[in-house]
């Protein structure tokens, strides 16, 4: 007598792969890297704000625990807001001007 015939097995396998697919967040995000001028910081509730300049001249804004130094160039990591608007540092590494 057999327990399980291969459609047994075939539901329970396709009910395992659904129940981890549910259950398990792929989505987490992913840290991204830039390189900028940090400029225009502000002091906010619970750190700062500040405009990142990249060599492109594209800005983003930017937010960190840690005060950076206006006019200073930085290597930062971290993510973007759900809607793209904010990046959230994660780490900020100052880089020497001499390396460019």
């Amino acid at each position: 007598m057999k327990i399980f015939d291969r459609y047994s097995l075939l539901c329970i396998s396709v009910s395992l792969i659904l129940f981890l697919t549910v259950f398990i967040d792929t989505d987490e995000p992913k840290d991204s890297m830039m390189i900028g001028l940090a400029n225009d910081v502000k002091t906010t509730q619970n750190g700062y704000t500040f405009m990142i300049e990249d060599i492109d001249g594209k800005t983003t804004k930017c937010f960190n625990t840690a005060k950076p130094s206006e006019n200073e160039i930085y290597l930062i990591k971290g993510t973007y807001s759900d809607d793209s608007s904010m990046f959230f540092v994660r780490s900020m590494q100052p880089i020497n001007h001499n390396e460019f």
